[in-house]
């Protein structure tokens, strides 16, 4: 249980956790097999990867959830050329083209037809609900995934006012700064990645990866006016991450300060491991978002 990326919503003002009521909740909307013509289905699955077991998992404010999907794997080119198919037979019959009406009950045939035959995919994406922060984490860096989590959970729960994570200072612009000067706040350090890009031309940019970030030729393009996009950093030798300038982390890894603190014995049961390694990600990913809040200045 690390999360590897993390995007952040704002929980509603004032909101509290209760974890007897949000198991009731989710529970009414639990993850079902797309039926035989639904293309997919979404709802929630319990973290510890077991259907038997619990939708959710607290610990010291923060309650663990996971977003069930699964979604049949149709690629549009097949229903494409189905379609095809079908507007030939039709022009061979009857002479005639086949206009935009019969070419939509043509597509919905082929779906009926190749829908039920589709393989499905599963996939889970886990998040937590933080009341001490007021964040909800969700381990994705995209938009629409973070989007289904929270429209998920609006849904199982009536009312769910997210609104998203900002901040005051301008990230590329501090990102920057910190690549350049090599000056960064207390407990934090340069990774060794990053991504610059030309404000004026967002086709234009540099990346390093497994690169000294103090290295001149590295200042030297913001020097030259670009921008830094993505910066790797590294919070009080416990955690590594990439930040974005859209206020998402990236390739987060725990290092082994906190690893070495968790008891991954072979006969460890697995649920406790992974209610144990919630319970140390969920406070050091609060540490660094409090630290974050600060230096980023998070607006409220």
């Amino acid at each position: 249980m690390w999360f590897k990326n993390a995007s952040f919503l704002r929980l509603p003002e004032g909101f509290q956790l209760d974890v007897t009521g949000l198991e009731e909740a989710v529970a009414a909307r639990g993850l079902r097999s797309p039926g035989p013509l639904e293309l997919e289905t979404r709802g929630f699955v319990s973290p510890f990867a077991r259907d038997d077991a619990a939708l959710t998992l607290s610990s010291s404010g923060a309650v663990l959830l996971a977003l069930g999907h699964e979604g049949r794997l149709l690629p549009s080119s097949v229903v494409k050329d189905a379609v095809a198919e079908r507007a030939r037979e039709h022009e061979a019959k009857t002479g005639r083209k086949p206009g935009k009406r019969l070419r939509n009950e043509f597509k919905e045939a082929a779906l009926a037809e190749l829908l039920p035959r589709a393989f499905v995919r599963k996939s889970r994406t886990p998040y937590f609900l933080d009341s001490e922060s007021g964040l909800m984490v969700v381990d994705s860096s995209s938009d629409k995934q973070l989007e289904s989590c929270a429209s998920e959970l609006r849904e199982a729960l009536g009312s769910f006012a997210v609104r998203p994570l900002s901040a005051n200072a301008s990230l590329p612009f501090l990102m920057s700064q910190w690549l350049q000067t090599g000056e960064l706040p207390e407990g934090f350090e340069l990774g060794d990645e990053c991504e610059l890009k030309d404000p004026s031309d967002s086709a234009s940019s540099v990346r390093c990866r497994r690169h000294d970030l103090s290295a001149e030729e590295v200042r030297e393009h913001v020097r030259c006016g670009k921008q830094v996009s993505q910066l790797g950093l590294v919070y009080e030798q416990r955690i590594g991450f990439v930040l974005d300038a859209k206020l998402k982390l990236r390739k987060i890894k725990f290092l082994d300060l906190v690893q070495e603190s968790l008891d991954q014995g072979a006969d460890q049961d697995p649920d406790q491991l992974l209610a144990a390694s919630f319970a140390l990600m969920s406070l050091e990913l609060r540490r660094l978002l409090a630290r974050l809040r600060v230096v980023l200045e998070f607006v409220d």
